[in-house]
């Protein structure tokens, strides 16, 4: 009589279904394919010529690509600078209401 109110290890923690392995595979590839990318194929694109003279134009103009905000180069002061300029040469020139 005691035994049938106990409930059994397969009614507590049930075996995983077909949907869970699913997720998990899918998970599994996910972080495979973006590991592949992040660790071999942007590495490879890096050294691509035609990237790295992208990367130096990018430096010559002031744009540091690792900021974390384009508004801490110093680029961006130069333009604002530069607005400024222009906004006190023309008030009317950026209308707003």
């Amino acid at each position: 009589m005691l035994l049938s109110n106990c409930s059994t290890k397969s009614e507590t923690h049930p075996e995983p279904g077909p949907a869970r392995l699913l997720g998990g595979l899918v998970l599994a590839v996910f972080s495979a394919v973006l590991s592949a990318i992040w660790l071999v194929w942007l590495p490879q694109l890096a050294q691509d010529p035609q990237v790295q003279a992208e990367m130096q134009a990018r430096e010559e103009q002031g744009i540091d690509a690792a900021a974390m905000f384009y508004s801490d180069l110093p680029a961006v002061d130069n333009a604002e600078d530069r607005l400024e300029q222009l906004k006190v040469k023309d008030p009317a020139l950026f209308w707003s209401p």
